[in-house]
């Protein structure tokens, strides 16, 4: 009995027993290799909710130290880009993470993307306190543009005509940022200001919010209801296939195997989607104009 036993096992395993142990080891190999990637996501997924927070830190306490957003770095040096100074070098490009003091990169070693309201491009309108992008403005000669005063009630109007239609006595033509040309050059009255929604600020949707267009209904760009003019996105886990930049014409651009959602964040116009769910969610966070009001204000800026 024993030697029929023992002669067995020196028989060795047929080659059908050999493949079918090879093919339950892969397949073994497949199923934990899979879980582990998964888990890796997951993890990545939470040290990215982490670091976009902290982008959005980053951005509000260099908005409340030196009166001004950063334009977007369009060199890749970390450090913004300006034409003489004064206007952005382009609407869009990398996070300037070396001003702002974060990481240049997201949890899956993708870079950030940066979007600014696109009239930051033009040096006119990044220091005239009545438009959305003087949150960027930084240098140079200041610019009334349609502000006025009521001397009634001390209030000031981007609008010479609301000005007018609010006040019994004649609106008067003042700057109360004074001549200096340093920060701030945005105002209180800066759009969004009552009727005024501002131009050319950026839109942020729910994902829920379908279609993403004005037919939903979302005053002053998008949910945020408060004139978005920066916009910060980490494309996620798939990062490296949907997204792509062109680093000569400064442009993003979309793979066609972006999501509806994820198209919308990376097709270079100024919609975006805050998406909170899905295996290939994108993270993004922005500054609104009232968030740099609320700045005006904690610095006693707001005469």
């Amino acid at each position: 009995m024993n030697i029929k036993i023992i002669a067995k096992f020196k028989q060795g395993f047929s080659l059908l027993e050999v493949a079918i142990g090879l093919l339950i080891l892969g397949l073994s190999l497949t199923y934990f290799s899979g879980i582990f990637q998964l888990v890796s996501e997951t993890e990545r997924e939470k040290n990215e909710r982490v670091n976009i927070y902290k982008v959005q830190d980053a951005l509000n306490t260099f908005l409340a130290v030196n009166m001004f957003l950063p334009c977007p770095d369009t060199d890749n040096d970390g450090h913004e880009n300006r034409v003489d100074t004064i206007k952005c070098d382009d609407r869009e490009g990398y996070l300037p993470f070396k001003d702002l003091g974060t990481e240049g990169t997201d949890a899956w070693d993708n870079p950030y993307y940066y979007r600014v309201n696109q009239q930051a491009e033009t040096s006119a309108y990044i220091r005239d306190v009545c438009k959305s992008s003087s949150v960027m403005g930084r240098a140079g000669s200041k610019v009334l543009g349609d502000l006025r005063l009521c001397p009634d009630s001390n209030i000031y109007y981007c609008s010479v005509a609301g000005c007018s239609s609010a006040c019994n006595a004649t609106c008067q033509s003042i700057d109360p940022r004074g001549t200096a040309q340093t920060p701030p050059y945005f105002h209180l009255a800066t759009p969004p200001f009552g009727a005024l929604a501002g131009s050319y600020n950026l839109q942020v949707y729910p994902q829920s919010a379908t279609p993403y267009d004005d037919s939903n209904g979302f005053p002053f760009g998008g949910d945020g209801g408060n004139g978005t003019v920066a916009m910060v996105v980490s494309w996620g886990a798939n990062g490296d296939q949907v997204y792509r930049y062109n680093d000569s014409r400064h442009s993003a651009g979309c793979d066609s195997s972006a999501t509806a959602a994820e198209f919308e964040n990376c097709d270079d116009d100024r919609l975006f989607v805050d998406t909170k769910t899905g295996e290939n969610r994108d993270f993004i966070t922005w500054i609104s104009v009232n968030q740099a009001k609320m700045a005006l204000i904690y610095n006693g800026e707001f005469r």
